[in-house]
């Protein structure tokens, strides 16, 4: 299930840094290309949800199997894809599986142990998605440096056809979670706090994963296109320490209301350094960027589990797919400016405007919440 996560998290980024190359073979530009980002992390987030119930009728080995199968079926697509029009419709039955998979490997994954390893095995499942943007991005664009774009696709086919083997050969049954009716998901959303928060999550993917889609463009009209591979090394590794580090930050030091006001700034302030400071500011500023953007899910999750237990699982898995619904809205948006020839250069303009969205929706939720500091740091809320 790690590795399964891991090729999800390559999947999801590495088009990033192959979009020239992708562009150029299939004869389009980079701003359609991007699209094909956008069609999968949107229908992650779509699908996420909408087929928890069709796939709580099957045993939990079978539905994770459908999802790798889903997902590596669209990437077998993707890899052959001849025309714009073929490749765009890969990505979009990638996301597909992936939003099957995913949120049913979290759940096994908690439900395979005891409570006291719970945490454990979330976080081993969660951090194959950052391990697979930091060394896996990287590793999959040296492999389309020598062997083409293609080739890195191919790694991700080879990867979940592997975490597919594993998931057949494992003895045994997948324990899986009780199938949570619609009236219930939705009742997590008539809250105000938890809107709000879910509202800050969307516009955060919008800013951060959104404007990652286009670092390879950004780079080339700054001409440092020489070191994009190096930054979006400098991403990942960033976003992996944000993921795994966050957690013990908001344990010891901040309450997740702070901790959330402090990643959205330094997220803006990394856009500003990618896109207007000298090479090496710049490439600090790659590094802010991934490690705020990647941490601050934990904080999102963790006030809004303070805040409403009784919605905790529905409300957890709207953020997840607030998250990458906004991703796919970011590259969409990016891909419209390109189209509209707006240049490169402006895209951080505008992700600095959808976080500053972000933090202005955070702050006057958090004025408006009567919240009160734990002993142990954390945000409680009163409904």
């Amino acid at each position: 299930m790690v590795l399964g996560g891991f090729a999800l998290g390559l999947d999801a980024y590495v088009l990033a840094g192959l979009l020239p190359h992708i562009a150029q073979d299939l004869q389009t530009t980079q701003a359609m290309a991007g699209l094909g980002v956008a069609l999968f992390t949107g229908a992650y987030a779509i699908s996420a949800p909408a087929l928890a119930p069709v796939s709580a009728r099957y045993t939990t080995r079978a539905a994770l199997l459908a999802g790798m199968g889903v997902f590596t079926l669209g990437n077998i697509i993707t890899a052959l894809a001849p025309t714009l029009g073929v490749f765009l419709t890969a990505r979009l039955i990638a996301g597909v599986g992936a939003g099957m998979y995913s949120p049913l490997a979290t759940s096994s994954a908690a439900n395979m142990v005891g409570p006291s390893q719970r945490g454990r095995a979330l976080s081993l499942v969660l951090a194959g998605l950052s391990v697979g943007t930091a060394l896996g991005v990287p590793f999959g664009l040296l492999i389309e440096a020598y062997f083409g774009w293609r080739s890195t696709i191919a790694l991700i086919v080879f990867l979940g056809l592997l975490s597919a083997f594993g998931l057949m050969m494992r003895a045994g049954a997948y324990p899986g979670s009780e199938p949570m009716a619609w009236r219930e998901r939705l009742g997590a959303l008539k809250d105000v706090f938890t809107l709000s928060t879910l509202g800050v999550t969307l516009w955060t993917g919008i800013a951060s994963l959104g404007l990652y889609t286009y670092i390879a463009e950004i780079l080339s009209s700054r001409a440092m296109g020489a070191v994009t591979d190096t930054f979006i090394w400098l991403w990942g590794i960033g976003g992996m320490l944000g993921a795994l580090l966050i957690g013990r930050f908001i344990d010891r030091y901040v309450t997740p209301i702070k901790a959330t006001s402090i990643l959205i700034s330094l997220l803006g302030v990394g856009f500003v350094l990618v896109g207007y400071a000298p090479i090496a500011l710049a490439g600090a500023g790659c590094f802010i960027w991934g490690l705020c953007g990647w941490a601050s899910m934990a904080p999102q999750q963790h006030a809004l589990v303070t805040h409403a237990p009784r919605h905790a699982t529905a409300s957890v898995a709207w953020n997840s797919s607030a998250n990458y619904l906004g991703s796919g809205i970011g590259a969409a948006l990016g891909s419209a400016a390109l189209g509209a020839h707006i240049a490169a250069a402006w895209l951080p303009v505008g992700a600095l405007m959808a976080a500053s969205i972000a933090l202005l929706i955070h702050l006057i939720k958090a004025r408006k919440a009567r919240v009160t500091e734990s002993p142990y740091g954390s945000d409680c809320s009163e409904p």
